[in-house]
C-alpha cells in the first residue's frame, strides 16, 4: 500500500526585517525556535495551542500614509503570513489537514486583502509623482532657455557698462537711454535668474527621483504579489494532499467491497496502513514519522497500534520496537 505524504513543510526561516517596523515579524521570529523545539519533543499540542495563542483577532490595519509607513506595513504582513504558515505547519504535524488547508485558503485571503490596501496607498504616490515629473519636465525644458536668455542678456550688459565707463564706447542719446532702460532692468532680470537657478536642481532631482519611486512602487507591489502566490500554491498543495489520500481511502473501501469485505471505512484503511511498519517508518526522521501517526489517529482516534507507535517515538524508540517477553519462571525441581 502506497502511504500518504503528509503536509509537514520545510523548517521555517526567520522573517527578515528592519528593526523596530513590523510587530508580527517580531512575534513570530522570537516564538519560533520555542515552537520548533516543541515539535521536536512531540509537544503538538502545546505547540498548537502556542501558536494560536500568537494569531492576531484580526489583521492589522494597513497604514498607507506614506512609503515609511507602507514598508512598516508590508513588514507586519510579512510576518502574518510567517504566522499563518507556522499555524498550518503545526496543524498538519497535529495531523490535522483539513484544518491545515482552511489555514491555507485564510492565509490567502489575507494575502489578497494586504495586496489591495497597498495598492489602494500606492496609487495616490504614483499620481502625485507623475504630476510632479510632468511638471518638473516642463519647468526644466522651459527654463533652460530662459537661463541661457538671461545670463547672456546680463553678460551682455556688464561689458557694455564696462565699456562704457573705460570710455572704449561712446554711445549717442538713444544709446545711452537703451543702456540706462538695460541697467533699470537688470535686478528683475537677475532676480529671475536666481530664481531660476535656486528652483532648477530642485526639479532635476524630482525628474531623478520619479523613476526611483516607481520602481519602489512597483518593487513593493511584485513583493506582496509574491506572498499572494506562494499562499496559492500552499492552498493547492494541501487540497492536493487531502484529496489524493480521500482518493486512496475511497480506492481502498472500493477493492474490500469487490472482495466481498464488509468491513469499510477510514479506519479499516489506517489498519491496513499499520500492517506495513514501513508506511510509517519510510517517512524519515521520527518529528516525521509522528506526524504521519497523528494523522492516522486523526484517521481512527481509537487505533491503539498507532498510539503505540507514538508513545514509543516520545519515549525515544522506534516507533515498531519489539519489547522484550520477560523470561518465563522454572518450577522447582521434585526430589
Amino acid at each position: 500500500m502506497r502511504p500518504m505524504p503528509f503536509i509537514l513543510f520545510s523548517a521555517l526561516a526567520l522573517v527578515a526585517q528592519a528593526p523596530a517596523t513590523a510587530d508580527l515579524a517580531q512575534r513570530f521570529n522570537a516564538e519560533l525556535p520555542g515552537i520548533n523545539q516543541m515539535l521536536k519533543e512531540f509537544k503538538t499540542q502545546e505547540a498548537l495551542t502556542k501558536v494560536q495563542g500568537l494569531m492576531p483577532a484580526e489583521r492589522p490595519a494597513f497604514i498607507g500614509t506614506n512609503l515609511q509607513t507602507i514598508v512598516q506595513s508590508m513588514d507586519n504582513a510579512q510576518g502574518l503570513m510567517s504566522l499563518y504558515r507556522l499555524w498550518a505547519n503545526v496543524n498538519s504535524e497535529a495531523g490535522q489537514w483539513e484544518k491545515a488547508l482552511e489555514i491555507q485558503e485564510q492565509r490567502a485571503q489575507a494575502a489578497r486583502a494586504v495586496l489591495a490596501d497597498l495598492d489602494k496607498a500606492q496609487a495616490p504616490i504614483a499620481d502625485q509623482w507623475k504630476k510632479v515629473a510632468q511638471e518638473s519636465g516642463d519647468y526644466v525644458a522651459k527654463s533652460a532657455t530662459r537661463q541661457q536668455e538671461l545670463q547672456t542678456n546680463l553678460d551682455a550688459l556688464k561689458e557694455d557698462v564696462a565699456a562704457v565707463n573705460a570710455k572704449k564706447k561712446k554711445l549717442d542719446a538713444k544709446g545711452t537711454d537703451e543702456l540706462k532702460a538695460r541697467i533699470a532692468k537688470a535686478p528683475q532680470d537677475q532676480q529671475e535668474l536666481d530664481q531660476i537657478l535656486t528652483a532648477l536642481p530642485v526639479h532635476k532631482q524630482n525628474l531623478a527621483n520619479a523613476p526611483k519611486v516607481a520602481k519602489i512602487l512597483g518593487d513593493n507591489h511584485k513583493e506582496i504579489e509574491g506572498l499572494v502566490k506562494t499562499a496559492d500554491e500552499a492552498v493547492a498543495k494541501a487540497k492536493k494532499v487531502v484529496a489524493d489520500q480521500n482518493e486512496e481511502i475511497t480506492s481502498f473501501n472500493t477493492k474490500q467491497v469487490l472482495q466481498k469485505v464488509k468491513i469499510v471505512g477510514k479506519k479499516t484503511w489506517v489498519d491496513a496502513v499499520l500492517l506495513n511498519h514501513d508506511n510509517v517508518t519510510k517517512q524519515g526522521a521520527p518529528q516525521a514519522q509522528a506526524a504521519f501517526l497523528n494523522r492516522l489517529l486523526v484517521l481512527d482516534p481509537s487505533n491503539t497500534g498507532a498510539q503505540k507507535a507514538l508513545d514509543n517515538l516520545k519515549a525515544g524508540k522506534e516507533a515498531f520496537i519489539k519489547e522484550a517477553k520477560p523470561a518465563k519462571k522454572s518450577g522447582a525441581k521434585k526430589k
